[in-house]
């Protein structure tokens, strides 16, 4: 819901079973929690929870990439604006916590949390945060093994029913990389050939140990630090062997023939995606845009699919779903909103395009084609 510049959460209560804390948090300024207002409709109680310049958990990460550091600073706020809110005895089962109900300043430096206060119990701070958990297993890159080795770490402690956000954060912790054995790097030319055997038995000498000792493969229990930088170099070196042995074959066998030509797979319809486009429909230097993702953001920030130059326009400031061979316009809670066909957007709430519309990132326009 949006009322001129500012734009809500709007959530139903059924019944609130805490006068106190609402008491509590008119009176006093608590930073860590979504300032809200309450409104009955048809006989139903509504909490409006001011957003205005804020993205939640979910519009947070998907335009950003999902990173150890990043991941550890979101469970440090989350715990900080805990421990705030526990100052003023409310309890932990009407703090709402999820990916659409935690929300963050819209920055790119700033990780403040907010957290929604709903005075319903909704269950302890351990059962929500171990649901929220699992959401962030889903967003873990398959090819970042060691990411995903700390949240299933992360996710595992949070399967004991008195686990603590200090156990979380503690297991985030980076590991210390292993020892390094370095060796002093001696110019091969400034020593005599009477001097040979001394370099090999003195310079190349490391820490109290020997070259015995370090490069005697059979004995692993005294070189297990070089197995596995052992075993890296062979798989190198049968890399580059396998790829000098391609490259001599295709030298060797594949011959073009001048006279045939070589066909191209057929690609089957099916697998083509349709692809739309954002032609700049203005006076200014805006560019246009193929949407060629399933997910296609738009906005000011550097890390958006389609950047637009107008200072008018939010950083993550709207998204283009594709769907099937549809493709739906919502608002990312943008400060200066964004209109199909003039018409304001509800943020959360996707409209379906359709060919010649006109989009407007606040006054940015577009025709979609």
């Amino acid at each position: 819901m949006r009322q001129h510049d500012k734009s809500f959460m709007v959530l139903e209560v059924a019944e609130a079973s805490s006068g106190y804390e609402e008491r509590m948090i008119e009176e006093n300024n608590i930073s860590a929690l979504l300032k809200f207002s309450k409104v009955k409709v048809n006989g139903v109680q509504q909490y409006n929870y001011c957003i205005s310049r804020m993205e939640n958990l979910e519009d947070f990460l998907e335009a950003r990439d999902l990173t150890l550091d990043v991941f550890r600073r979101l469970i440090l706020n989350i715990k900080l604006a805990y421990e705030e809110i526990s100052k003023y005895l409310i309890e932990e089962s009407h703090i709402f916590l999820s990916k659409e109900t935690v929300f963050l300043e819209k920055s790119n430096d700033s990780f403040k949390v907010s957290l929604c206060y709903y005075p319903c119990d909704i269950g302890g701070v351990q059962q929500q945060f171990r649901a929220l958990m699992e959401y962030f297993l889903k967003l873990v890159p398959s090819d970042n093994r060691e990411l995903a080795e700390y949240i299933y770490n992360a996710y595992d402690l949070c399967l004991k029913n008195d686990f603590t956000f200090e156990e979380i954060l503690d297991s985030l912790q980076e590991k210390e990389p292993e020892s390094e054995i370095h060796l002093e790097r001696i110019d091969p030319y400034a020593f005599d050939d009477n001097q040979e055997d001394e370099f090999l038995q003195e310079e190349f000498v490391t820490q109290g140990e020997n070259l015995s000792e370090l490069f005697d493969i059979d004995n692993r229990e005294k070189s297990n630090r070089f197995t596995g930088l052992f075993d890296s170099v062979k798989s190198f070196l049968s890399t580059r062997i396998q790829f000098k042995d391609e490259y001599e074959s295709v030298g060797e066998d594949f011959i073009i023939d001048p006279d045939y030509e070589l066909e191209e797979r057929t690609v089957l319809l099916s697998d083509v995606k349709p692809t739309g486009k954002l032609v700049y429909d203005g006076q200014n230097q805006e560019d246009d845009f193929l949407v060629n993702k399933d997910v296609f953001r738009i906005g000011s920030g550097k890390n958006n699919d389609a950047v637009l130059r107008e200072r008018t326009v939010s950083s993550n400031h709207a998204k283009i779903i594709r769907e099937g061979d549809d493709f739906y316009l919502s608002d990312l809670n943008s400060t200066n909103q964004t209109y199909l066909n003039n018409e304001p957007l509800v943020y959360k709430i996707p409209r379906k395009l359709k060919i010649m519309d006109k989009i407007s990132f606040a006054n940015v326009n577009y025709i979609f084609q």
